[in-house]
């Protein structure tokens, strides 16, 4: 079953997983290295006992992964 996101006008403050993997375009790996490392925290409240992480968490992921991305951008050196 795939996620209608034509059906989504705006994204919820907290999401299951699959949500959250359509609202953060990030492989399912880095989902779960965000999980391991702390980043993201799936709590089993959502209905009938889905696993939910709230959006700010899935925000600050993200926001984290572009700004290791634009220092690691920083560091290339050309001779």
């Amino acid at each position: 079953m795939g996620l209608a996101l034509e059906r989504l006008p705006d994204w919820p403050v907290a999401m299951t997983r699959e949500m959250a993997l359509a609202y953060t375009g990030v492989a399912e790996a880095q989902l779960r290295e965000w999980e391991r490392r702390g980043t993201v925290r799936f709590c089993l409240r959502g209905p009938r006992g889905a696993a939910i992480a709230a959006r700010s968490s899935l925000d600050a992921a993200v926001h984290s992964l572009f700004a290791s991305a634009a220092a690691d951008d920083g560091a290339i050196e050309f001779d």
